[in-house]
């Protein structure tokens, strides 16, 4: 079975991949900067970072031991 993730940098294959969990910083989101970021609502952290640990998780089970999460 092929992996269905496919990710490569401008130059090859990446090697590492870096993530950032959701913090504290969420909560400090003002609301008239919202759309420069192209998000209707200032994210809820606990569901961010679960988004966050899932997706770091799918990561790991494709194989990908340099996550730097």
């Amino acid at each position: 079975m092929s992996s269905p993730i496919h990710v490569y940098s401008e130059i090859g294959k990446l090697k590492t991949v870096m993530l950032h969990r959701p913090g504290k910083e969420l909560e400090n989101l003002a609301p008239d900067i919202l759309h420069r970021m192209l998000i209707d609502d200032i994210p809820y952290l606990k569901i961010a970072q679960e988004e966050h640990d899932a997706f770091a998780h799918v990561l790991r089970q494709q194989g990908d031991q340099s996550i730097i999460s």
